[in-house]
């Protein structure tokens, strides 16, 4: 048998699933999980809105 090269793993991410927690978190709920200012939430809340891809910043998933 022969060994493998690499052990290169994709992952692929439900962009629906994180698009709709975000949209749900409450300013406590994001202050839990190390999201410390409303900015950085309202960031994140205005990306999901557009559905720009807030995984990756050059635009790859």
């Amino acid at each position: 048998m022969q060994e493998l090269e690499s052990n290169h793993i994709e992952t692929y991410h439900d962009i629906e699933k994180i698009r709709e927690f975000i949209l749900n978190l409450t300013p406590a709920e994001a202050r839990e999980i190390g999201i410390k200012h409303g900015s950085a939430l309202a960031y994140l809340n205005k990306k999901a809105k557009d559905h720009i891809d807030i995984l990756n910043k050059n635009g790859e998933v």
